[in-house]
């Protein structure tokens, strides 16, 4: 009879399909020196006796399986492990698929755990996962491991080479204090130092907080990682455990994505062919930095509905044709670039180029999707009728939604989601998502009026500006007023002379200020009361739905209105306008002496009508954002109640399910578990923070190797978006949460700017941002607090580094380095 329990040092190397792939791992270790915690297995035979729908084992089974919980636990914590027989081979590692239970005491627990363990085999995304790597679901096996539990100072994972480069001349060792589960369900970011293979020097070094991993350790890891992968055979994951005083190892599996292009295939990204171009310009300004599972199923559907169907009513596609606007890769947001250009071929007054130099920010010129010229020109006609129908209406189409968006969003607001059955918030998240998509239809209508506006304008001064045309024209579009990114500035800077006049500076200045405490004078609870109903939906990365907007979270405009206070009258966002304004008026006027009169009349109607676009662009991104965050309003319910069924096990893992999987846990209120599947999708969300990717590519995108080349003299060069000159230390900002204070006269550098970021604009001296374009939203709201500002500066956040002297010049489109930053 085969054995029901092994011990780890009785398992030889023949016995996998007895106790599966992390106990087949762990016995190598062992037997390799290692050092590995104590550990017994319940065997592939003994799980196959586990009786259900009973949940149950034959008595004799529990007795034995007790006896040896009672044997390693001595009453102590353990980790019971599943260990499944396909699971950490060098076709499939199945990391993150299958269930892990940590600190089990008491044998009721212990049984919990352990049924738990056998029921993650059969899981609907564990099952998926075997299929795509070519498995039998139906011959699936799994053993248990139980394993003493390490009581650990600092606990992690390594890799002997790079997966995220598909680097083999990297060893990569990321940690954090206590056990490894918050870096491993992407809870926490760790410490993250990179080794060279050959001598263990440090290459890259990075702490988010105080350093928990320190050099020393993480050589000793790296070399366990390296003499692991040369036990195995193959590059290795390696999950650590440091006690004080020894270092365990907990598994090693084999590294199986390094040749998936030099990368890995994520569950979300997109399908994608070789031709098709994506870039990460303009939607990243929108979507920055890495989303959530359930931003990205939201705002795919939203959008693919709102680009598709809108440009169908246009007639600028058929019914049939469902081309992919937006696509998904490492937890990223790009836009295609060939079908952004299809549209603007097929638009009247439009074409590729313009729409991707205005838009995308790219010098790359990507080849024209035309065909014939006269089909073509078939299409021009033929949406011409439409497209001036929706011109007609465009602008009252764009106050709609505003009020609809205020007024759904008093309905919402007067919902008590405590009192409504899950059925019932399950319509309403659908009936805010079917609401949401109508909006942003809106706006991307408007954002293309803005744009041939803009164009339009650009080709009347052409003739006389010549090539400082690009340099100049964004000058016709600052000092406008109303405009709605710009005015959040604006407020703060009212905020801060409230509190001046009401005595509180003293007060926010300390640091900790409850802005809406009731013992707090009248007068400034209802001006920032005032503040949170207008721009309160609004914050950095405001449109994933994981980050606190500002009505949740008010520090940072209580931090902005702290940076205010000092702020002169004469560098006030007012201030500031009206002296863009002034400047704005004179370049008009002297432009529009050197015109006929005729065209002098087409030139001021044309620029007049533009101006109001963008200024409506700006307005309606801003209804865009309230409307998709309204579903905030249900998010702590929604998160109560998923915790409470146990299909997630933590809040905030509300995030890390797809709307579809919401909408199942609500519906069915019982029987579903997400927990396994949000903790591989937290690790993997973990990983592909440290992944950089080319702006644009083609297919499936390849990770790349920074430009870490830094040397005073270096120009980089970008787009010019707002004109002026300006020289400062540069301050290198990559998330206002984190980073900074900016000090007043330095210079912003950033990857790209939403609204989150405008309480900074009035601060800086100049502004240069990694990607974007004269269209952009940080470029509009520069324009209006006179920023000098260069945009689609690629790598410029890499390139240049905080302390740094540079020279912004936003009318040529230029950064130059004059010194390197004092060590």
């Amino acid at each position: 009879m085969m054995p029901r329990i092994l011990w780890l040092e009785e398992i030889g190397p023949d016995q996998r399909p007895l106790v599966g792939g992390k106990a087949a791992s762990l016995a190598a270790l062992l037997a390799a020196g290692f050092r590995v915690p104590p550990a017994f297995v319940i065997t592939t035979e003994a799980s196959l006796l586990f009786e259900r729908p009973e949940r149950r084992w034959p008595i004799e089974v529990e007795t034995e399986i007790l006896a040896a919980f009672d044997r390693l636990s001595g009453g102590e914590a353990v980790a019971v492990r599943s260990s499944a027989v396909d699971e950490d081979g060098e076709a499939a590692s199945f990391a993150g698929q299958h269930a892990t239970i940590l600190d089990v005491c008491g044998r009721e627990a212990f049984l919990d755990a352990v049924e738990h363990c056998l029921a993650s085999l059969h899981a609907e995304h564990a099952s998926a996962y075997r299929e795509r790597a070519g498995g039998d679901s139906d011959e699936a096996r799994m053993a248990v491991v139980v394993q003493t539990m390490v009581r650990s100072v600092i606990a992690g994972v390594a890799f002997s080479v790079d997966p995220a480069r598909g680097d083999r001349d990297r060893v990569v060792v990321e940690a954090v204090k206590g056990t490894g589960e918050a870096l491993v369900s992407g809870e926490a970011e760790g410490d993250r130092i990179v080794l060279a293979r050959d001598d263990l020097r440090v290459v890259e070094e990075h702490h988010p907080g105080d350093p928990a991993l320190t050099v020393e350790l993480a050589t000793l890891v790296a070399r366990a990682a390296l003499h692991a992968e040369a036990a195995f055979g193959a590059p290795q994951d390696v999950e650590f455990a440091y006690d004080g005083e020894t270092l365990w190892l907990l598994q090693s599996r084999p590294i199986t994505t390094l040749d998936a292009a030099q990368g890995w295939v994520n569950e979300f990204d997109s399908v994608t062919g070789p031709d098709d171009l994506w870039t990460s310009a303009n939607v990243q300004e929108v979507l920055p930095g890495l989303l959530t599972p359930m931003t990205m199923s939201s705002f795919s559907a939203n959008a693919h509905n709102a680009y598709a169907v809108g440009y169908q009513q246009l007639k600028l596609l058929r019914k049939d044709e469902w081309p992919a606007f937006v696509g998904l890769f490492y937890n990223r947001a790009y836009l295609n670039v060939g079908t952004t250009r299809l549209i603007a071929e097929r638009s009247f007054g439009s074409s590729g180029d313009a729409v991707e130099h205005r838009y995308l920010g790219g010098e790359y010129r990507a080849k024209s999707r035309k065909g014939n010229s006269l089909e073509l020109w078939r299409w021009r006609v033929r949406s011409l009728p439409p497209l001036l129908k929706m011109l007609v209406t465009l602008r009252k189409d764009a106050r709609r939604i505003e009020s609809d968006t205020m007024a759904m969003e008093q309905r919402v607001r007067a919902e008590q989601p405590a009192r409504m059955t899950s059925a019932e918030i399950e319509k309403r998240r659908s009936q805010i998502a079917d609401f949401a998509t109508g909006v942003m239809a809106t706006h991307l209508r408007v954002s293309g009026a803005a744009g041939a506006s803009f164009d339009g304008v650009s080709r009347l001064v052409q003739p006389i500006l010549k090539d400082e045309t690009e340099g100049a024209l964004p000058a016709l579009f600052s000092g406008m007023h109303g405009v709605e990114s710009a005015q959040i500035g604006i407020d703060i800077w009212t905020l801060s002379r409230v509190a001046i006049a009401e005595g509180l500076d003293a007060s926010i200045r300390q640091g900790e200020f409850d802005p809406l405490s009731p013992d707090l004078p009248v007068a400034w609870r209802r001006a920032f009361a005032a503040f949170l109903q207008r721009h309160g939906h609004r914050g950095l990365n405001e449109m994933e739905t994981a980050v606190k907007n500002w009505r949740a979270d008010r520090a940072p405009v209580v931090s902005a209105v702290r940076a205010y206070l000092d702020l002169p009258a004469d560098h006030s966002p007012g201030a500031t306008l009206d002296r863009q304004e002034r400047e704005r008026l004179r370049l008009t006027a002297e432009l529009a002496g050197r015109m006929n009169p005729v065209k002098r009349a087409v030139f001021g109607w044309s620029l007049r009508e533009a101006q109001r676009w963008v200024a409506t662009r700006e307005r309606t991104k801003s209804v865009v954002v309230r409307a998709m965050r309204l579903i905030d309003y249900y998010i702590p319910e929604l998160e109560g109640r998923l915790v409470t069924q146990s299909a997630i096990a933590e809040p905030e893992d509300l995030f890390f399910i797809t709307t579809e999987e919401l909408t199942e846990a609500l519906l069915r209120e019982s029987g579903v578990d997400y927990r396994a599947k949000v903790a591989r999708r937290r690790r993997e969300f973990e990983r592909n923070r440290h992944v950089l990717l080319p702006e644009r590519f083609h297919g499936h995108p390849s990770p790349i190797e920074p430009d870490l080349a830094h040397h005073a003299g270096d120009v980089l060069t970008g787009t010019p978006v707002s004109p002026g000159i300006a020289t400062g230390r540069a301050r290198v900002i990559l998330d206002p949460s984190t980073d900074g204070p900016i000090q007043p006269g330095e210079v912003l550098i950033a990857p790209v700017t939403d609204a989150g970021w405008t309480p900074l604009f009035a601060l800086a001296s100049g502004l240069v941002v990694d990607m974007g374009s004269a269209l952009s939203h940080g470029s509009t709201v520069a324009r209006e607090y006179g920023l000098p500002a260069v945009a689609n500066v690629r790598g410029a956040t890499r390139t240049i580094r905080t302390g740094d002297l540079v020279l912004v010049n936003g009318s040529k489109g230029t950064v130059t380095v004059l010194e390197e930053a004092p060590t």
